[in-house]
């Protein structure tokens, strides 16, 4: 998609579609919107006034303008009350107004961000200009798979932006070079999340990892089964045993800060495929598991979008990969295995394996010089019984570094909510046999499994999403389409971005 930045007036622009807002609660129509609508003879306002647009945040409503004006057609989007309006509810309903013109077979679109939400609302120019274009940008994502070319929808082509003479042209740059680096690494992570179980083997996970390495100019190196048994990290080997596709732990690194001591250490769950293991998961929507490694490819976007911004920030990112299969050689119930942090591990359940490959995933981190830790995983299904599918499950060793972690997600514009690891909640990861054990049933699942990764991020600052519920979406929502969601790949650049600025 090309992206071109226009001061003519909004009602001048040629193109196939503008789109233009309105808010439920205001009396009249405003900035761009009120240009438009008074070159088009007030067709706007009086559907206003007959009720046909009401303004509810998402609403749609198309319009032909009949050669009143150069472009050929006006999309109306909803945008809710005004005293309820955010940055985030504009990238959601721009995202909603592009997704609508794609499927219409539109292929150019214009949308135009004023200075009256800036001096309204007091947001950031950067910020606005960043979450309009990745409102476009993401809300026309398609994934087109494997279906014979030419069954998809038309792409959106060119998308213009028509911004105020008032607006500073550093921040409209900064806000488009922002956008384009995360809505890129955020649909590249879609990308890989997306694909089918046999075409996203950890092997080909880490070739994507390289692929980006190379692009971005960051350090990478990938460990193969005889580096693993090597160092010792028998967690992520014992849940990948059972496959004949060898697992892996992919190493990504960025030094953009020679000054600092501190390194952001990234860790992502990468489990490519499960079946649960010997205690096998039900037939029914076992498909859905080649989302498991969603953790693993946030991770791997981010670091293509930290490179391609160059904060000044340090970073390590560690994604333990491999696939969860059944096979004769399987781990067992009340087997014990070492993790690469030397702790013994008993196996209560083999479909609690995420945390498994996290905790040595974690250990390795701290190993090469982490000072703080966020790990990313589709780690329980109890989070989406206490979350649902709207926020992702954060959860700390640390209250002061996880008030950066949510500031990053504030400004990303993705929710999430803390649940506590309180010392009582303890006993449901010791064992009888082991230093640890990996399950306990189900009683607060979603803080067991980060309890157990926890005891390996030890004293250093360490933070856990369990992005089981953001992951994906089973519907077009705001500027997610139907499919995986890129979750945390936007708030994982907002924390490096932050922390690069101190």
């Amino acid at each position: 998609m090309k992206i071109k930045i226009s001061t003519e007036r909004m009602s001048s622009i040629a193109t196939d579609c503008l789109i233009v807002t309105y808010c439920e609660d205001q009396d009249n129509v405003k900035g761009y919107t009120k240009t438009v609508d008074d070159a088009l003879g007030h067709r706007i306002s009086q559907l206003i006034a007959e009720k046909e647009i009401t303004g509810k945040f998402g609403e749609i409503t198309l319009l032909h303008n009949w050669g009143k004006i150069p472009a050929k057609r006006t999309i109306v989007v909803g945008l809710g009350k005004e005293n309820k309006l955010t940055v985030e509810k504009v990238r959601d309903a721009i995202g909603i107004g592009a997704r609508h013109a794609q499927k219409k077979g539109i292929k150019n679109i214009a949308f135009g961000v004023s200075n009256y939400y800036v001096e309204k609302k007091f947001w950031n120019p950067v910020d606005i200009v960043q979450g309009v274009v990745e409102g476009v940008e993401l809300g026309t994502y398609t994934f087109t798979g494997y279906k014979k070319k030419g069954t998809e929808a038309p792409a959106i082509q060119d998308f213009i932006l028509v911004v105020s003479e008032e607006l500073e042209r550093d921040a409209i740059q900064g806000g488009l070079d922002r956008a384009d680096a995360a809505a890129h690494a955020t649909n590249f992570t879609r990308d890989l999340v997306n694909e089918p179980g046999n075409k996203m083997t950890p092997a080909i996970l880490a070739e994507k990892a390289k692929e980006v390495a190379h692009r971005r100019n960051l350090e990478v190196k990938v460990l193969h089964k005889q580096d693993l048994e090597e160092l010792g990290m028998g967690a992520l080997l014992g849940v990948g045993q059972a496959s004949t596709n060898e697992p892996k732990m992919i190493v990504m690194k960025y030094y953009g800060a020679a000054d600092s001591r501190e390194v952001l250490g990234y860790v992502g769950k990468g489990v490519t495929f499960d079946t649960g293991g010997i205690q096998v998961k039900p037939d029914e929507h076992m498909g859905e598991m080649k989302t498991d490694m969603a953790g693993a490819a946030a991770v791997i976007g981010a670091m293509d979008a930290i490179g391609a911004l160059q904060p000044h920030v340090n970073v390590i990112a560690v994604i333990p990969t491999c696939e969860n299969m059944i096979a004769g050689n399987n781990l067992k119930p009340a087997d014990v295995i070492t993790s690469f942090a030397g702790k013994t591990i008993e196996i209560v359940h083999t479909d609690a394996e995420g945390r498994l490959i996290l905790a040595d995933g974690v250990a390795y981190a701290k190993h090469l010089g982490a000072t703080k830790l966020i790990d990313v995983a589709t780690l329980t299904g109890s989070v989406i019984s206490a979350l649902g599918h709207v926020a992702t499950g954060v959860m700390t060793n640390n209250e002061e570094w996880l008030e950066e972690v949510k500031a990053a997600a504030r400004l990303a514009g993705e929710k999430v909510w803390q649940l506590p690891l309180y010392e009582e909640y303890q006993e449901y990861i010791e064992s009888e046999i082991a230093d640890i054990k990996n399950d306990a049933g189900r009683p607060a699942g979603s803080i067991q499994g980060a309890l157990f990764i926890g005891e390996f991020a030890g004293d250093t600052p360490w933070a856990h999403l369990d992005i089981a519920g953001t992951a994906t979406t089973d519907k077009d929502k705001g500027h997610n389409p139907t499919g995986a969601t890129g979750v945390a790949v936007r708030t994982l650049l907002q924390l490096a971005l932050r922390f690069g600025g101190k």
